[in-house]
């Protein structure tokens, strides 16, 4: 009786995957054409990674395309201490923004079978380069020193705003 149980809320559990969405901190994100390469390398510390290569691109300069480390290119992903080396993925950036998805598979027979190991939802703020045989977008992170500065010299203007409008006040 206790197997059948077992049985039933095994086979009554949803047999899709939830993506875990990231907010990347650091990486960037380079296609160029000739001679036709797509480079990944983005990460959140401790939480997600991914690191792909493909030589053989073959597509358009543009600023959104899929790559998959199954029969092109090669790399590995990891999320929360699980890594693949088999993936798919979409990726799309644009002046300020990227963002992608990714589904890992821990094994070539789980990826023809679609069983996914993990999925993930990414996205990061940067700011892209672009020539005419490249674009590459450069993920970043305003350090919290930069932020504390910033803070403090909105301050300083604000008090030199005000004490000029009280010095202005005639008697």
């Amino acid at each position: 009786m206790l197997l059948l149980g077992l049985l039933t809320i095994f086979l009554s559990l949803p047999d899709t995957v939830q993506a875990d969405a990231v907010v990347l901190t650091g990486g960037a994100v380079s296609i160029q054409v000739p001679p036709g390469q797509t480079s990944i390398s983005i990460i959140r510390p401790g939480v997600f990674s991914l690191s792909y290569v493909n030589s053989e691109h073959i597509g358009p300069l543009a600023t959104i395309f899929s790559f998959q480390s199954i029969t092109q290119g090669f790399g590995s992903a990891s999320l929360n201490g699980m890594t693949a080396q088999f993936f798919t993925g979409l990726v799309t950036f644009n002046n300020s923004s990227l963002t992608g998805n990714l589904t890992a598979f821990a094994t070539l027979d789980d990826a023809f079978a679609n069983n996914p190991l993990f999925t993930v939802n990414f996205s990061g703020e940067g700011f892209l380069i672009s020539t005419a045989s490249s674009h590459t977008f450069n993920v970043v992170v305003p350090e919290p020193v930069t932020v504390l500065l910033f803070g403090s010299g909105l301050a300083g203007l604000v008090a030199v705003v005000k004490r000029r409008r009280g010095s202005s006040t005639v008697l």
